[in-house]
């Protein structure tokens, strides 16, 4: 069964690349555009990964990932955390985050980060 990845992405454009990219791998893709629908997919849909932005309207997405981690059914669900590298380098330590994606990125490094922590998650024996 392929993985489910949720893109949490206010910008269209981010999010429409992200999501032809890991379609075209495979995954199954929920795409969120704020805080509050990548809140409700995350509990809902119980992906396997999420690709989170920072800087969302609403809820700042480093706050997201806190409450996801401090909430039993999504606290193990591996966040790749998007950014500008200047908020990323300011926020690195506060942010709960598995992995850190600079943007503008390189699809290449993206889906390196994807398939190591579905990989790193995946239990013993599963191929």
């Amino acid at each position: 069964m392929p993985a489910r990845i949720l893109i949490v992405e206010d910008q269209p454009d981010v999010a429409e690349l992200i999501d032809v990219v890991l379609k075209s791998e495979g995954f199954n893709v929920a795409v969120a555009r704020d805080g509050a629908q990548g809140l409700m997919l995350a509990r809902d849909w119980n992906p396997d990964l999420i690709l989170m932005d920072i800087m969302l309207p609403g809820v700042d997405g480093g706050a997201l990932i806190s409450r996801l981690r401090r909430e039993t059914e999504t606290s193990r669900i591996p966040i790749i955390a998007m950014s500008a590298s200047s908020t990323l380098r300011d926020r690195s330590a506060e942010l709960e985050a598995d992995a850190l994606l600079s943007k503008p990125f390189d699809v290449d490094a993206m889906l390196v980060q994807v398939h190591f922590l579905l990989d790193r998650d995946r239990p013993e024996g599963d191929s």
